[in-house]
């Protein structure tokens, strides 16, 4: 699907499709075309709109991290969003994205995306209600659209926030295996995160420096906005992997801890039943000779010493705080 979207000088909009692909870009205003979706087409239109072929080819290429390179009087942006296409972006320690190419020149801007975004949908619907164009034209629909994108890594990274400090309550009443596995997946998904936020930093620092091309001082602004947005989320992440690394330890030591007191249970109980065993076994041999069995007060003896046996060393361990 094309959308095409032209800001007029007086400020009003024209919206339409693949029809308005043939319009000069206006001298005061800005033109915004959108390719979604995969499309035979889309390739030599890109190449006849005159894009460095490497852009053109990272546009097309699936599994592509964000970048941003200028050629010439063109900036090419890659930005990763949220695949909301999907039932569950994220989910089990995995998170969908789904990338923007951008082509950005003087009053014009090319995107292209394989699928639906929501922040590409919510920009065109915002002009498309209001019907006035962006103050900003060009540099403003991507500013807008990136802005869109970044927000939506919000509520994920509260989310994972809000699941550190439920595992951090449950962790020290009752250390589970799941718990581990929990904290494993929150692992899984920051690293994610990161890597995503990473390259992000990069491009939204030179969008917001760059001055050689269409962006100008007030376009260079809200990009650094976009930028301190995106620092903001990559150091969230950080200390959530420092939480989740000290979770880890934490239930490593209280796992450790519990092992510990079971053993000392059980060697309490071994060291009783130790000396027990003995007097047992001495009882035990079959010796005519022993004097102790012909008597009627033999057996209660042998029970009687192995009861004081008993009580001595509980009382010992006791008194050594071994138990």
């Amino acid at each position: 699907m094309i959308r095409v979207t032209q800001f007029l000088a007086d400020g009003g909009v024209q919206c339409g499709g693949e029809e308005m692909l043939t319009r000069e870009i206006p001298a005061e205003g800005a033109l915004w075309i959108d390719l979604e979706g995969p499309d035979p087409r889309y390739e030599p239109f890109l190449v006849d709109c005159g894009f460095h072929p490497l852009a053109i080819e990272d546009t097309f290429t699936l599994h592509h991290q964000p970048k941003v390179e200028e050629y010439d009087d063109t900036i090419f942006v890659i930005v990763r969003g949220l695949d909301f296409n999907v039932a569950e972006p994220v989910s089990d320690g995995d998170i969908q994205t789904l990338k923007l190419a951008a082509f950005l020149s003087k009053g014009r801007l090319v995107t292209a995306h394989r699928a639906p975004m929501k922040s590409v949908d919510a920009v065109h619907a915002r002009i498309s209600e209001t019907r006035r164009a962006f103050s900003g034209g060009a540099v403003q629909i991507l500013w807008s659209i990136c802005d869109e994108m970044m927000d939506h890594y919000v509520p994920v990274v509260d989310a994972v926030g809000t699941d550190i400090d439920a595992i951090e309550d449950d962790l020290l009443a009752d250390p589970r295996r799941e718990h581990l596995e929990r904290i494993l997946d929150l692992r899984r998904r920051l690293g994610t995160l990161r890597r995503n936020m990473l390259p992000h930093r990069q491009v939204f620092s030179h969008l917001a420096g760059s001055r050689s091309g269409p962006i100008d001082d007030t376009g260079g602004l809200n990009f650094r906005d976009t930028q301190d947005n995106v620092l903001r989320l990559a150091d969230a992440i950080e200390q959530q992997r420092d939480l989740l690394n000290n979770l880890k330890d934490t239930y490593l030591s209280v796992v450790a801890q519990r092992t510990n007191d079971i053993m000392r249970v059980l060697t309490v109980f071994s060291a009783i039943i130790l000396p027990l065993s003995l007097v047992a076994g001495i009882y035990g041999m079959n010796f005519q000779a022993m004097p102790e069995l012909a008597k009627p007060w033999g057996y209660p003896m042998a029970l009687g010493i192995m009861a004081a046996i008993a009580i001595g060393l509980l009382a010992w361990f006791r008194r050594k705080n071994w138990i």
